[in-house]
């Protein structure tokens, strides 16, 4: 029988987590409650007090109640739920997490998801779930499953019981779910791009198999990044890194990437074989119409792609020379110096060779402790893509 972990503030949410929990138990698993509310008492029994969910953080519930800002009192029970979780699920005791709130409730909820690895079931009913706000932020880099309550998360009526159920189901149907796992042993190489480099991207992913690695390809745009260094960091890739990646020319630049600050820095942690190709920084992909005066090409109805000047260019080689400089296994930056992305390259709309170079400028002086490599090609052509296989190769075969 599989455990769900139902994480909720019992004071305020009891009606609905008794309801909750006689779903989970019709559905042929066991609700495993805990409780991490703050003020009131608790409406139905625990199975883990909020007494027992702040000696977990290292304090008691009645010095918890005597801090005034709500948000850092919540914080230290979401603190103490989120270690109780972790000794939980090691211990082999929960299965999957299934959160109910408002507001409050989602920080908590997500906040003790968020701690758990990746794989891992979790379901989160928020009343919030419909705000962009909160969502990022919410879900961060783990695979947590947003469920919007459309109203809010009080009583039990017609849609929140339709909702609530849903809920369940889709919480215990996860936990009960095998995931087969893979047996062909091969080694898993991450690689990040974004579509504007899509025939170069097909062309590596077919040429990491041939080498006998798995590919596992993130989304250079938005959380991507953020998604990619967390599974880097969780251990899940254990063959190398190939980057096509921009995220950081956004960043600086003012775009709609988010990398974390550790960015490019997680693989060379784990003593992992890099190479660096600055795919689709000829643009910074932003809102349209946000950088007027620039060389611009439509991309969607959300996004356009914005001419990069030389200064971005040379700040973000500076960056990432720096960045990879601090790994502990090899890293190579190979340059395509006739274009980075399928609008850059000669006549296209956003072709300008002189703002290219300001990579090249910014990283050059990483010469030494890291490779670089310039190819008088553009990104797309095969001499290229052999150049980055032969990089990555040569960098696998000295972690060895």
């Amino acid at each position: 029988m599989k455990t769900i972990l139902v994480v909720a503030a019992l004071d305020t949410k009891g009606l609905e987590i008794a309801f909750c929990k006689k779903r989970i138990e019709e559905l042929g698993a066991k609700a495993l409650l805990i409780d991490g509310g703050v003020l009131g008492e608790p409406t139905i029994p625990p199975d883990i007090t909020r007494e027992e969910v702040a000696k977990a953080a290292g304090t008691t519930i009645d010095n918890v109640r005597k801090i005034p800002a709500e948000a850092e009192a919540l914080g230290l029970q979401t603190e103490g739920a989120a270690i109780i979780a972790n000794r939980l699920l090691k211990e082999g005791k929960i299965h999957g997490v299934l959160g109910v709130g408002g507001g409050m409730g989602t920080a908590l909820g997500t906040g003790v998801m968020r701690s758990l690895p990746i794989g891992v079931p979790k379901f989160m009913v928020s009343s919030q779930a419909g705000n962009p706000a909160v969502v990022g932020p919410s879900v961060g880099t783990k695979d947590i499953c947003m469920f919007h309550s459309v109203t809010d998360v009080v009583g039990i009526n017609h849609l929140t019981r339709t909702v609530f159920t849903r809920a369940c189901g889709g919480v215990v149907g996860m936990a009960n779910a095998a995931v087969s796992q893979d047996t062909n042993n091969k080694k898993i190489v991450a690689l990040m791009a974004k579509g504007t480099t899509e025939p170069t991207n097909r062309a590596l992913r077919d040429r990491i198999a041939a080498a006998g690695f798995q590919p596992m390809t993130f989304h250079c745009f938005g959380y991507g990044p953020a998604s990619q260094e967390q599974v880097i960091a969780d251990g899940f890739i254990d063959g190398g890194v190939i980057e096509l990646a921009s995220d950081w020319l956004d960043h600086i630049a003012g775009g709609d990437s988010f990398p974390p600050p550790d960015r490019y820095e997680n693989a060379g942690k784990q003593g992992l074989p890099q190479v660096f190709i600055p795919g689709s920084c000829d643009f910074v992909a932003a809102a349209p119409g946000k950088f007027p005066g620039r060389k611009v090409a439509p991309h969607n109805r959300a996004v356009a792609l914005f001419r990069s000047s030389r200064e971005e260019l040379r700040k973000v080689g500076k960056d990432v020379g720096r960045k990879l400089s601090k790994a502990d296994a090899p890293a190579t930056v190979v340059i395509p110096m006739r274009g980075f992305a399928v609008h850059d390259q000669e006549g296209g709309q956003l072709w300008d060779p002189e703002a290219d170079m300001g990579f090249l400028e910014g990283i050059s002086p990483y010469e030494g402790k890291i490779k670089i490599k310039q190819v008088n090609a553009h990104i797309f052509d095969p001499e290229f893509i052999d150049v980055v296989m032969e990089s990555f190769l040569e960098n696998v075969a000295m972690c060895r």
